[in-house]
């Protein structure tokens, strides 16, 4: 029954109402049309099974929770993957000029109390949870007196203590403005490996008119956190998108990217790699929204999974009956290293025009003792052929990025850590 809470449910709830509502922010028509909703969600089961099938909660349920704040931002070491890039420095969520270095082609700026309310209900509970509470949105612009140096968004979070859960809240509307052409990395770590944090992270993405977006994504954090993204990205005439995601770590992903094509003549794809090694619970979902005629769009995601963790693709294709002369697919591929290991894919298509071309497909497997012994014959060892095999799976999706640097950086990333 709706409003019936479980305890532990309930402890959650009036834990996170206490830490924020010393905001102020408490009172106003979005906190209660998100928060009505979040309480809805924790108390229907088959709802809340529609994004969390078959993961045990109990551990974060119980949980007590805490607000980070910013005293050790002194001892943070500031550094880029690759160099020559713009740096946007982000940590806990909050913005530091002082520890960036970026140029006159970018604008950031900060906004409170944005009351403004973005509420989707195929959306779950986190998403919600920083509508709700967050009273600031981080604004980037991006314009094309920029140059050819990739914006780097580092994002730096921790957890304070053994027994404690760090909740942090983040919003980012970033515009890429009409005409420009630019490549975002966005780089999420955190200031220590063994402490537990949960990161919302909202984000809202305009491509506009002629513009194009190279944007790459790599979370790599500890295996005690969880990460929660939802981002909405519309794209306008003409304009182009090429979305990569490397996802290592973390006890709970979840990546949610709905994507609508508004304009005519655009182009997207939109890829991701997942390495799941340890207990990990990866939720990967795409809703990709044909607007418009003219438009391509292209998925693929694929995931190494060992040890006991659970991947979950849901891909979904929408074209409206407006838009014609489309071309879409979604792909989803899992390699499984072991019997106690779970990959679950669902690609779903809704057409309601007929000048389309979409396609889907799955491919589940194991490693082939037959390739094993085919390079075994050729004088490589089991170990090396195994890994042989891993790495001709992987690379398919690191080969979707342009840029040399960052795609020598990535493929070592995932080769050392077979």
């Amino acid at each position: 029954m709706i409003g019936l809470l479980n305890s532990n449910v309930s402890n959650l709830l009036t834990q996170w109402y206490k830490l924020f509502s010393k905001e102020k922010i408490y009172s106003s028509t979005k906190f209660y049309k998100h928060w009505k909703y979040i309480k809805m969600l924790w108390s229907t089961p088959n709802i809340f099974n529609k994004y969390y099938n078959n993961i045990s909660y109990n551990k974060l349920l119980k949980s007590k929770f805490v607000l980070q704040d910013n005293r050790y931002v002194n001892n943070i070491n500031v550094s880029s993957i690759i160099p020559n890039v713009y740096l946007l420095v982000f940590v806990n969520g909050n913005f530091y000029s002082e520890l960036s270095n970026y140029s006159k082609g970018i604008d950031i700026k900060l906004e409170y109390h944005n009351d403004i309310i973005n509420f989707n209900k195929n959306s779950d509970i986190f998403y919600h949870l920083t509508e709700s509470f967050c009273d600031k949105t981080y604004i980037v612009d991006i314009n094309k007196d920029i140059d050819k140096k990739p914006v780097y968004l580092l994002h730096i979070n921790d957890g304070i203590s053994n027994d404690t859960v760090n909740i942090l809240q983040n919003r980012y509307y970033i515009n890429i403005l009409e005409g420009t052409k630019t490549h975002i990395i966005e780089y999420f770590t955190d200031n220590n490996k063994h402490y537990s944090y949960i990161n919302n992270v909202n984000t809202f993405m305009f491509i506009h008119n002629y513009a194009s977006l190279e944007y790459t994504k790599l979370s790599l954090v500890n295996y005690y956190s969880y990460h929660f993204n939802y981002k909405y990205i519309t794209i306008n005439d003409n304009a182009k998108l090429n979305s990569n995601i490397f996802i290592i770590g973390n006890k709970i992903h979840k990546d949610d990217m709905c994507i609508k094509l508004n304009g005519i003549n655009t182009l997207i794809h939109a890829n991701s790699l997942s390495m799941l090694l340890n207990n990990n619970n990866n939720f990967i979902n795409t809703y990709i929204h044909h607007f418009s005629n003219n438009c391509n769009s292209n998925q693929l995601h694929k995931a190494i999974v060992s040890n006991n963790s659970r991947y979950l693709f849901n891909g979904m294709i929408k074209i409206k009956q407006s838009a014609s002369k489309i071309n879409s697919n979604i792909f989803s591929r899992g390699l499984l290293l072991d019997s106690t290991s779970q990959f679950n894919t669902k690609p779903q298509i809704e057409i309601y025009n007929r000048k389309v071309h979409c396609s889907h497909g799955v491919v589940i497997s194991s490693i082939n003792h037959d390739q094993i012994f085919y390079l075994c014959s050729r004088g490589i060892s089991y170990t090396d052929a195994e890994k042989l095999i891993i790495n001709a799976f992987f690379i398919e999706v690191i080969n979707k990025v342009n840029n040399n640097e960052l795609h020598k950086i990535i493929f070592d990333i995932f080769k050392n850590l077979i």
